[in-house]
């Protein structure tokens, strides 16, 4: 397929302003994925394969993330048209498993018939992937065929964010400790207020920050931990820090990790994030296991470090996250999605 003469569209459900660079890169028109409002059919099967049917015709569908593929595939098996899947979400990491849950009649049966379903769907009809780390792409390759062309293409801050925290000087030699996160069960803050105590054990001094919206207060009742809320300019999140930690269940690729990195505070995350390819190219023991006990491991390591270690550290994780400008992850993007293209 002829990249420069393909009419492309972007099915989105709340689109990430890492994606809506992605999109305006290609050229992608955005669409809602969820464009029809269906009645009594609301949450069924019916209600994704609608809206499938509902969508103008383009030569290629590019679809962010888990829920507006089910009703890219109704597209693509009645009408046409080819699918690129934006693989930015975990929606298909635990696919099959107890603890999955669908938030339609479409992901509800997903859920209950599991990965072989999904499997043999996925295979007939996501033409390309793109994927935003390569722990994402690992965990969705089994649910596309073995000729189906992958690629990753990381996101970045946005332009504002990173010239501001291009100029954030952290205070490397403290033991304070920040993280930013939504409070949504996959984020992990709760297990890392929960490694708290383990961690002030040995330092007693130490200080976790947690910043963002709608954070229990109930997090302060464990000693040394402060319930920041939301935050309007991140310099101020991390300049009193010198250590950052995603503390995820599952996530495809946070931009936080790439903020505090762009900020120069050294950024320790769980082996279950796809930023871990950055923190560990920075020092292997910045990457842990997401439970309490290997966040706290983590965080005692770092704070045993001395200042010289430390700065260090910060050195390379500024120099890593300078790379997450705009302008290198949407030239990165473009060629990712050409590619695919001209495989197809």
């Amino acid at each position: 397929m002829d990249p420069d003469a393909a009419r492309v569209a972007m099915l989105h459900q709340d689109p990430h302003p890492a994606h809506r660079g992605f999109a305006e890169a290609v050229g992608a028109e955005l669409v809602d994925y969820h464009r029809l409002n269906v009645g009594p059919l609301g949450g069924t099967i019916a209600e994704d394969a609608l809206n499938g049917l509902s969508y103008p015709d383009y030569d290629v569908y590019l679809v962010e993330g888990s829920r507006p593929l089910y009703a890219a595939l109704a597209r693509r098996f009645t009408r046409g048209g080819k699918v690129i899947y934006l693989a930015a979400d975990h929606g298909l990491y635990e696919l099959g498993s107890q603890d999955f849950e669908g938030g339609s009649g479409t992901k509800s049966l997903i859920g209950r018939f599991g990965r072989p379903a999904v499997r043999t769907v996925g295979r007939r009809g996501i033409d390309g992937v793109i994927a935003v780390s390569e722990f994402v792409a690992d965990f969705t390759r089994p649910f596309v065929g073995p000729g189906t062309p992958i690629r990753i293409a990381h996101p970045f801050v946005q332009p504002d964010t990173y010239e501001s925290l291009g100029a954030v000087d952290p205070d490397i030699g403290s033991d304070v400790v920040v993280t930013i996160a939504r409070p949504w069960e996959y984020k992990g803050v709760d297990m890392l207020v929960d490694a708290w105590p383990a961690v002030r054990s040995e330092y007693p001094e130490a200080e976790l920050r947690v910043v963002g919206r709608g954070h229990p207060d109930a997090y302060e009742d464990t000693p040394g931990v402060r319930v920041e809320g939301y935050i309007e300019d991140l310099a101020d999140a991390f300049a009193p820090a010198s250590l950052f930690v995603q503390p995820s269940r599952v996530d495809a690729f946070p931009v936080s990790t790439l903020e505090a990195m762009r900020a120069g505070v050294p950024p320790l995350v769980t082996d279950r994030a796809g930023t871990r390819s950055e923190a560990g190219a920075i020092d292997e023991t910045l990457v842990v296991n997401p439970s309490p006990q290997g966040l706290a491991h983590g965080v005692q390591t770092y704070l045993a470090r001395d200042i010289t270690e430390r700065e260090q550290l910060a050195g390379r994780a500024r120099k890593r996250g300078a790379k997450f400008d705009p302008d290198t992850r949407t030239a990165a993007f473009r060629e990712a999605f050409r590619e695919i293209l001209k495989a197809l």
